[in-house]
């Protein structure tokens, strides 16, 4: 027992030096809902590819915003999400969403200041499209600073699909930025994990990256099913966090789910 600590506890400090914490946004199926009955949605924090979570801290602000496009407060209840690499309880959240009417409502989540394992000091903003019947505004911006605009519906994709998107810092195209997309896996066995030549762990098979073209736009696809996010950081100098200043980044996630 004591062999398969120290083996987990290696290959996750080998992980974490990914240093990808990002904001997580799903549900137990998919994206999908009907008008009057309740839906569930999951709020953590971690790193998405490799099944593995942190506590999260309660976000600035979060709202949905209704087919109409009015802007609605939501309601966080704490929930344990476990982490599989040490069957340990995480703080996350569950968001409870009964719609009143059909169409398409986009949910808006913005986290607080974060310092992460690497020393940057980021702030995080997610979203997701919740699907309710009737086919809507499914392109409406949250109004972040930085923000994925999808030009493919996000919702209703099959695995191998093409998706395009493009990315705005305050309504402005940003062109060769990064952009990272990976899936989110629940459970993962260290001990399977493929290995590079170097008997390393092969992370690029986990974390796909491109970068957007002069006008901000790019293209992806998504060869599993299951709940995929998009990934864009944009670094905006130094700000001072706990009397101390840190490399400042703002990082924005696109949560979709992908059919078989």
């Amino acid at each position: 027992m004591l062999k398969i600590f120290i083996v987990n506890l290696i290959l996750l400090i080998s992980v974490s030096n990914l240093k990808a914490q990002i904001l997580i946004l799903y549900t137990d199926n998919d994206s999908y809902g009907k008008v009057g009955k309740e839906k569930i949605f999951t709020l953590a924090e971690g790193q998405p590819a490799f099944a593995n979570f942190f506590d999260l801290k309660v976000p600035s602000h979060f709202f949905i915003i209704t087919p109409k496009g009015e802007k609605q407060k939501l309601t966080l209840l704490r929930k344990k999400l476990y982490d599989p690499w040490f069957n340990t309880p995480r703080i996350a959240y569950e968001i409870k969403i009964q719609p009143k009417e059909a169409g398409d409502y986009l949910l808006c989540i913005e986290g607080d200041d974060t310092l992460t394992l690497n020393g940057t000091l980021k702030r995080s903003y997610a979203k997701t499209l919740f699907h309710v019947q009737k086919e809507t505004s499914w392109d409406r911006f949250c109004a972040f600073p930085l923000e994925i605009k999808p030009l493919t519906r996000p919702y209703g994709l099959k695995k191998g699909v093409l998706f395009r998107g493009q990315i705005f810092y305050e309504g402005k195209p940003l062109k060769e930025i990064e952009i990272v997309v990976e899936r989110l896996r629940f459970k993962l066995n260290p001990s399977e994990l493929p290995k590079d030549s170097n008997e390393e762990i092969n992370v690029p098979l986990f974390l796909k990256k491109l970068k957007t073209d002069n006008q901000g736009f790019f293209y992806t696809n998504f060869e599993e099913e299951g709940w995929w996010v998009i990934t864009a950081k944009f670094p905006r100098g130094i700000k001072l966090y706990g009397n101390k200043q840190y490399p400042y980044e703002l990082q924005t996630h696109l949560w979709i789910f992908v059919f078989p």
